[in-house]
């Protein structure tokens, strides 16, 4: 069994490294947070958004985010060349969970706003402050 604190801090890490961390985390992520929108997304982890979308593994791009939230299919993507410590994968869940509790229709409304000045987006970084809890 892994451990968080055996995990290395700094570098990728393997798939198997972060779902080992998303199991033993998330699941106090989603008691600690509350019921989402559409119930309890499902967690994946990508080589990239690129590969993700293109359905080729392997396929880079120039700007890969940490993770995302897709509300239609209910999943929190975590993108694995982001993930580099127990810490980034908490605060990605943190993060993008709190997107999964947040109304669709504001968060389009909000994105007009820029990332700065979206208020949906300020509530998922005050959420991510909690990281220590989930450690």
């Amino acid at each position: 069994m892994i451990k968080l604190k055996d995990i290395l801090l700094e570098g990728a890490m393997s798939r198997q490294e972060v779902m080992a961390i998303v199991k033993k985390v998330y699941p106090k992520i989603v008691r600690a947070l509350g019921r989402a929108r559409k119930g309890t997304p499902r967690v994946s982890a990508h080589s990239s958004i690129y590969a993700r979308l293109s359905g080729v593994e392997g396929m880079m791009g120039t700007a890969n985010p940490h993770a995302e939230y897709d509300f239609h299919s209910n999943e929190i993507y975590l993108y694995l060349p982001r993930m580099t410590s127990v810490e980034q994968i908490i605060r990605s869940l943190l993060h993008e969970y709190t997107h999964a509790k947040q109304d669709p229709k504001k968060m389009e409304m909000y994105r007009e706003k820029g990332y700065a000045n979206n208020p949906y987006e300020r509530e998922a970084g005050r959420a991510e402050l909690m990281w220590k809890r989930f450690a």
